[in-house]
This record gives structure tokens, sequence and C-alpha cells, in this order.
């Protein structure tokens, strides 16, 4: 676990690099101690509060790349719930599709379909140990 504050960061442009999105923070709220950068989304872990208060106030609705970022705190997963992950979904599934489809067997707290998600195929004879 790291130490400090983490924020989440959303709309994050493809084209959005680690050590970008680290000079862009760095740049307004002093030194980022991580960033774990996803497609669309990043977590930046930075010191202390001061620094993630500045860094929302600062960079939430930023231009990056043409897109406007979303700064704000990290949230952590409610208590009693769990996170799985979805795989072979179509290009053309939606996030309230998805919804829709799994709120059958409970209440979806969040749902999110990401694209081009990359995935390694395993060969049949490694799948049976896995």
């Amino acid at each position: 676990m790291r130490p400090g504050i983490k924020l989440f960061v959303g709309n994050v442009p493809e084209e959005a690099t680690a050590e970008e999105l680290s000079e862009l923070f760095s740049g307004v709220a002093g030194p980022v101690l991580g960033i774990a950068l996803m497609k669309q989304f990043a977590f930046v872990h930075l010191r202390d509060e001061a620094a993630a208060a500045r860094a929302i106030t600062q960079l939430n609705g930023h231009q990056l790349h043409g897109r406007r970022i979303v700064v704000e705190p990290s949230r952590p997963r409610p208590t009693n719930t769990c996170k799985i992950f979805v795989g072979n979904v179509s290009a053309a599934c939606t996030s309230g599709e998805l919804r829709s489809l799994f709120q059958q067997y409970g209440t979806v707290v969040e749902c999110d379909v990401v694209k081009g998600w990359w995935q390694r195929e395993v060969p049949e004879e490694r799948q049976e140990q896995l």
C-alpha cells in the first residue's frame, strides 16, 4: 500500500502517459508518490491532504489532449461488495445495458465498460491449470 492520499482521475485521454500525468500533478501539488494509469482513468498518490486539495481545485476540469479530466478523492469500495471482471463484452455494449443485465442478481454499485481492454489467449492445455 502506498502512503499518502489517493486521487481518482477520470476521463483520461488514451494518448496520455503516466509521465505526463506526473508532471501535471507535481506542477500543482508537489511530489507525486505514484501513478496507476489504466485506459480511461488513473489513480494518483500525493503526499498529503493539502496537496490533494490543490490538485482537485486546480486540475478538475483541466483540458488534457482535448478532454476535460475529472479529479476527485478516491472512494473505497463500499463494504460488503465485490468487484467482478466480465470479459468478451461486445464493443457496442453500454454500461447501462450491462448494469441492467446484472441488476437481476442484486444491487449494482458501479458498472464501467472499458473499451480496448487487452487480453491474452491461454493455450487449451494451460486452461485446466488456471
